[in-house]
C-alpha cells in the first residue's frame, strides 16, 4: 500500500513518557463540551430560546386577554343587575300608586314582590362589585336611597290601609318620593356609566392584546420556519461533509473553523493498517460477499478507533490510516495508538475465527509518533482531510515491514517512548533502515509474553 506525502523536517526528540490514557467518560465529556462551544449549536440554542421566550409572552398575553374577557362579562352582568334593581323599585312604586288611587288590594302584590326582589337583586349586585371599591361605595349609597324610597312607599301604603287615604295621597303629592326616585335613577346611571367606561377601556386593551397575540404568532411562525430551514440546511451540510471527512472533524468545519482549512503542524500518532491476503480473498469470494467482508473489517476498525479516541482519516482499499491527536493533540495520543493497535489485532483474530474463512484473517499494523501537517483541502462539495509528513511515511513503511518480519505490529521507538511503554512489553526487531529510507532506526513488536496476554 503506497502512500505519497510531502516531506517535512525530521522528527524531534521523542517526548517524555505520557500519563495513562484518560477514561472514556472524560473523553466523552470533553467532546460534549466542545460541541456546546460550537457556534452553530450556540446560535441554534439562542434561536430556540428566543422562540420559547416569545411563546411564553404569547401565553401570558393570552391569559391577560382571557382575564379581560372575564372583566367585560362582569361589566355586562353588573349593568344587567342594576337594571333589575331599578325595575324592582319601579314595580314597588307602581303597586303603591295603584293601591293609593284605586284602593284595590290587588295592587299590593307587585308592591310586596317588588320590595322582596329589590333586596335579592342588591345582594347579587354586591357580590359582583365586591372587588371594586369605587362601585362598592356607589352601591352603598344606592342601597341607602332605595331603603329610603321603600320606607316612603311603605308609610303611604300603611296610611291608606289604616283608612287615611287623604294623608297617604298628601305624602305622595309632597314630592319627597319623586326626589328619592330621581336620586336612585341618577345613582344607577352613574354606576352604569362607570361600568361602560371601564368596559370600553377593557375592550380596547383586549383588542390590543389580541392584535399582539396574532403578531407574536406570526413572528413565531416566521422564526420557526427560519430556524427549521436553517437546521435542515445545517443538517444537510453536515451530512455532505460527513461523506468526505471524519465525523470528529465535521463539527469543527461546519462551524467555519479556519484552523482546519489553513492547516497546522502538530505532534500526532499515526497508525497504518493493512489487511493481509486480500488478493486471495478476492479470488475466493464473490463480489457481494467480498463487499460484506470489507465492510465488516472497516466497521471494526472504526469502532475501535472511536473507542480509543482516534480518527479514521481514510480507508485505502483494504487498509486504513488512523490518526491520534485530532481534532486537538493530547498528551496520551501515542499510548492510545498502541492500545488501539493491540486491541485491533486481537479483535480481527477473533473475528477471523468466527468467520471460518479458508485462510486466517490477519492484519499488519505500523505505528509512529512525530510531527505532521494536517488540514482540509478542496471545496465544500468535495473536502478532503490530509495528514502529511515524514511521520506518515514512517508509519506506512513500518506497516509494510510487518510482512517481512512476520509480525502483526511494528512500533517505532519514538512511539514507544512517547507512550511511556515499558521495554519489557516490546521486543526490538531491527535497526536497519526501512524500505525506501536511508537513516537507521530501531523498531519493535510485542514481546511474546505480552502478545499472549493480549490474545488472552
Amino acid at each position: 500500500m503506497a502512500v505519497t506525502t510531502a516531506p517535512v523536517p525530521a522528527d524531534p526528540a521523542p517526548a517524555d513518557p505520557a500519563p495513562d490514557p484518560a477514561p472514556i467518560r472524560e473523553r466523552v465529556v470533553a467532546r460534549v463540551q466542545r460541541s456546546l462551544r460550537s457556534r452553530t449549536v450556540t446560535w441554534m440554542t439562542v434561536g430556540f430560546a428566543t422562540i420559547l421566550v416569545m411563546t411564553a409572552i404569547a401565553l401570558g398575553a393570552f391569559v391577560y386577554q382571557q382575564r379581560g374577557i372575564d372583566a367585560v362579562r362582569r361589566t355586562v352582568a353588573v349593568d344587567g343587575r342594576l337594571a333589575r334593581v331599578l325595575s324592582a323599585v319601579q314595580d314597588a312604586e307602581t303597586g303603591q300608586r295603584g293601591y293609593l288611587l284605586a284602593g284595590d288590594a290587588a295592587f299590593l302584590l307587585p308592591f310586596t314582590e317588588g320590595r322582596v326582589n329589590v333586596g335579592r337583586q342588591l345582594d347579587r349586585l354586591r357580590d359582583l362589585v365586591v372587588g371594586d371599591p369605587e362601585q362598592r361605595a356607589e352601591l352603598d349609597a344606592l342601597s341607602e336611597l332605595i331603603r329610603a324610597k321603600l320606607d316612603e312607599l311603605g308609610a303611604s301604603v300603611a296610611l291608606s290601609r289604616a283608612g287615611d287615604g287623604a294623608a297617604a295621597r298628601a305624602s305622595v303629592a309632597g314630592g319627597r318620593g319623586k326626589q328619592v326616585m330621581d336620586a336612585i335613577r341618577d345613582r344607577v346611571r352613574s354606576m352604569e356609566a362607570r361600568e361602560a367606561d371601564r368596559m370600553e377601556r377593557r375592550q380596547e386593551a383586549v383588542s390590543r392584546i389580541a392584535l399582539a397575540i396574532w403578531i407574536l404568532i406570526g413572528i413565531l411562525a416566521v422564526l420557526f420556519v427560519l430556524f427549521s430551514t436553517s437546521a435542515l440546511r445545517e443538517a444537510n451540510r453536515r451530512h455532505r461533509l460527513s461523506r468526505f471527512l471524519p465525523q470528529e472533524l465535521v463539527l469543527r468545519l461546519a462551524d467555519d473553523d479556519g484552523s482546519l482549512k489553513a492547516g497546522r503542524r502538530q505532534q500526532a500518532a499515526i497508525v497504518f493498517i493493512d489487511l493481509r491476503g486480500s488478493t486471495t480473498l478476492a479470488e475466493s469470494l464473490d463480489p457481494h460477499r467480498l463487499s460484506e467482508f470489507l465492510s465488516a473489517f472497516r466497521r471494526r476498525v472504526t469502532r475501535l478507533a472511536r473507542l480509543r479516541g482516534g480518527v479514521v482519516d481514510k480507508f485505502i482499499g483494504d487498509g486504513a490510516l488512523v490518526v491520534f491527536g485530532l481534532p486537538e493533540p493530547r498528551p496520551d495520543d501515542a499510548a492510545r495508538a498502541l492500545a488501539f493497535a493491540r486491541d485491533l489485532v486481537t479483535v480481527i483474530a477473533r473475528w477471523g475465527d468466527r468467520a471460518a474463512q479458508a485462510e486466517p484473517v490477519r492484519i499488519g499494523v505500523g505505528v509512529h509518533y512525530g510531527t505532521v501537517f494536517c488540514g482540509i483541502i478542496g471545496e465544500e462539495a468535495r473536502y478532503e482531510f490530509t495528514v502529511l509528513g515524514d511521520a506518515v511515511n514512517v508509519a506506512a513503511r513500518l506497516e509494510q515491514a510487518t510482512k517481512l518480519h512476520g509480525v502483526p505490529i511494528l512500533v517505532s521507538e519514538a512511539a514507544r517512548r512517547a507512550a511511556g511503554e515499558p521495554a519489557a512489553a516490546w521486543r526490538e526487531v531491527c535497526r536497519e533502515p526501512l524500505r525506501g529510507r536511508r537513516e537507521r532506526m530501531p523498531y519493535y513488536t510485542m514481546h511474546e509474553a505480552a502478545a499472549g496476554t493480549v490474545r488472552a
